[in-house]
């Protein structure tokens, strides 16, 4: 027959392992998800650079003379 000490042992070691195998489960996601961050990091940062492209080709003075000099021709 089971005695109290090892019921009780018995109730530690399934809660131990089932909380192990839940945060394991809960991590693996988290994982994947960084990967997709990586992806979307890099996304922004190249899309960040062609704004500043874009910004320094619209604000630059030879930019501005070239867009005059259409608009007397047309």
């Amino acid at each position: 027959m089971i005695n109290v000490f090892e019921f009780v042992l018995g109730v530690v070691l399934i809660v131990f392992v089932y909380k192990t195998i839940e945060t394991y489960i809960k991590s693996r996601p988290e994982q994947a998800k960084a990967g997709e961050d990586s992806d979307l990091d890099a996304e922004l940062h190249a899309l960040e650079e062609r704004v500043r492209v874009l910004e320094r080709i619209v604000t630059d003075e030879r930019y501005d003379l070239k867009r005059q000099f259409k608009d007397l021709e047309g």
